[in-house]
């Protein structure tokens, strides 16, 4: 006879599982005040514009007013500087039209902001390429407006270099605008369906439970999206339990609320994803740690996690935790040999999936994909580092136990022979990006060498930031000619090549020290935010849990 498992949801419950209609429609736009909204890419404004003059055609009674939002990856309703504007605006029109829904994460910040526009009492319509209308549709739901009206199109997401951008624009989406016009106005003004005046409430998964054999719950598991289909550990009452001995918190305390579903992050809910991954109950400072993380606003979650970049998520762990789980600092620093670096990766990929709610080609929109979704983990090497440890560069005091979180897209291991050839390497990397950032982590040996001819981790990314350039003209137009505003930025004249950095500032680069011998690693790429560092906190009795639970990778000889 098979042992089976009751286990529990590793779904976290929602503050929005109940849903709002959307606003009742006009009979006809005569006399009305069509707002024509516009999201941050530079194309955006001449795509509404084009849309006023051929809406005005056919609508000659309807009036039409502008509105630009300019910063990406964030809630309208969450920006103190452009709400209140954004509101008065919003109070002079009847109906809303909006463009932006082009790319992963762009079209889940329209249907959060479309939602929001719907929940201020205005018929909105959102227009989406096809490839994210899932995208769209699932940011509206997740701010309780699931029936968000959506007109779909197709065409590029970014403008190419050498053009101008309000001719190409209208060259490129005139016809398209034409095509839509009927669809548009059906949608500004036909009634409300039966379902989009009630709609149904979202079942909660997060109070589900399920029994079976390890099969049949890993089984469960993957058809609800809860993993990827590798095994899990089952998650039931008893282990739970004994994983909430790893902190001092109640189960039922909310850590925090994750986006996009704005999923509760319970220690509960925390320590279910922690068992399936295999995590051990002295990694919980560390699993909560990285949900404080997830949730700091410098991070902007749904910009890595729902991009078309193949964002990793990467956790550097610091402080005496690292000794006490056994997550390697030293040689095969970035291989995830080691028990705490493997489940650790794997836990925040799960919390991912089932607190913040992203799930593979419906939140995740990654075309490429990564080969790191479930996670890189390391340790930094403190003892070995000639300058501070991590959490000192963020504030911490030297010692501090705490995790690190930054999203990189790319990953290269370098030789580092001189000081001079490891700087020419990091002068050599190229990716795009608005806000581009870095993380460079150099074994001991090359700390030193770099320390011996008097640097520090901050000069070392000055260094970077003066002299990763490029011919302005080889800069993909998307980086920089965007209405998204970046800290020190000189636009390059039009037609003239001058040299342009990579990075703008250090805000998003760091400096790790951990590995052996040779070449340093680069994990390049970044541009929605952070990186950010989150002070984790052991339990009273910790020591006694690590005692406990501590096994030495290879400690049986054979």
């Amino acid at each position: 006879m098979q042992t089976t498992y009751t286990v529990l949801s590793p779904w976290a419950q929602s503050g929005y599982l109940k849903k709002n209609p959307i606003t009742p429609r006009p009979a006809d736009l005569k006399g009305k005040t069509v707002g024509l909204y516009a999201s941050f890419k530079e194309y955006h404004p001449f795509f509404m514009q084009e849309l006023e003059r051929q809406l005005s055609a056919v609508l000659p009674d309807t009036k039409f007013s502008h509105y630009t939002y300019i910063v990406d990856t964030k809630e309208i309703r969450d920006d103190p500087v452009n709400y209140p504007g954004f509101k008065e605006w919003l109070a002079k029109v009847d109906a809303v039209v909006g463009v932006g829904a082009d790319m992963g994460s762009c079209a889940l910040y329209m249907g959060y902001n479309f939602a929001e526009i719907e929940r201020l009492g205005k018929p909105a319509v959102l227009l989406s390429k096809y490839q994210y209308l899932s995208s769209a549709s699932k940011g509206a739901g997740a701010r309780a407006f699931p029936g968000l009206r959506i007109v779909p199109y197709d065409g590029p997401g970014f403008v190419p270099n050498g053009v101008d951008c309000n001719t190409w624009t209208v060259e490129v989406y005139r016809d398209t605008i034409a095509a839509m016009l009927g669809d548009i106005v059906k949608a500004l003004t036909e009634p409300r369906t039966a379902e989009e005046r009630n709609p149904a409430p979202v079942k909660d998964w997060s109070t589900v439970t399920f029994t079976g054999t390890l099969c049949e719950v890993n089984d469960w598991m993957y058809s609800h999206g809860f993993t990827n289909g590798t095994p899990v550990v089952p998650p039931t009452e008893e282990a739970v339990a004994e994983m909430l001995r790893g902190t001092d918190l109640p189960r039922d305390h909310v850590v925090a609320e994750l986006p996009p579903l704005m999923g509760k992050a319970t220690v509960e809910k925390i320590a279910v994803n922690g068992v399936m991954a295999g995590c051990l109950p002295t990694y919980m400072p560390l699993l909560i740690a990285m949900v404080e993380g997830m949730a700091d606003e410098r991070i902007q979650l749904e910009g890595w996690t729902c991009s078309n970049a193949g964002w990793a998520p990467t956790i550097v762990v610091s402080g005496s935790i690292r000794k006490a789980i056994g997550i390697n600092s030293d040689r095969n620093l970035f291989s995830p040999y080691t028990r705490a670096s493997a489940c650790l990766g794997r836990a925040m990929a799960y919390m991912i999936m089932n607190i913040s709610g992203c799930r593979s080609r419906i939140e995740d929109m990654s075309g490429p994909g990564s080969d790191c979704r479930f996670g890189i983990c390391i340790a930094e090497n403190e003892e070995e580092s000639p300058w501070g440890s991590l959490p000192t560069d963020y504030g911490y005091p030297e010692g501090t136990n705490a995790v690190t979180l930054f999203w990189p897209s790319e990953h290269h291991q370098v030789n580092t022979a001189s000081v001079s050839a490891a700087l020419g390497s990091l002068c050599g990397f190229w990716h795009g990006g608005f806000d581009v950032g870095a993380m460079v982590t150099l074994p001991p040996e090359t700390a030193k060498m770099f320390a011996d001819a008097g640097y520090t981790k901050q000069s070392i990314l000055e260094y970077m930031k003066e002299y990763n350039r490029r011919p302005s003209s080889e800069i993909p137009r998307a980086a920089i000619g965007n209405n998204h505003p970046r800290q020190g930025l000189v636009f390059p004249a039009p037609g003239l090549v001058h040299s342009a950095p990579l990075f703008w500032n250090t805000d998003h680069m760091f400096v790790v020290v951990g590995g052996r011998d040779w070449g340093m690693c680069y994990l390049g790429g970044g541009d929605h935010g952070g990186p950010v560092c989150k002070e984790a906190f052991l339990p009273e009795h910790f020591e006694a849990l690590a005692a406990q639970y501590h096994i030495e990778l290879g400690s049986v000889d054979y």
